[in-house]
């Protein structure tokens, strides 16, 4: 098994959690929490990717 497939499959098998905890440390890497109530109207300049967690 080649090293990406490894880290294909530990990924594939890590809580939703320990991945957007480990994302939160990078550098460049922000996230703001909205509870069920709450809204966001966001103007972002890419490049940029967007993740919706509802997890």
């Amino acid at each position: 098994m080649t090293d990406g497939r490894k880290l294909e499959k530990h990924l594939q098998a890590a809580p939703t959690c320990a991945l957007n905890a480990e994302l939160l440390k990078r550098e460049g890497v922000s996230a703001v929490f909205l509870g069920p109530e709450d809204k966001l109207t966001k103007v972002i300049q890419g490049p940029a990717w967007v993740i919706v967690n509802r997890d």
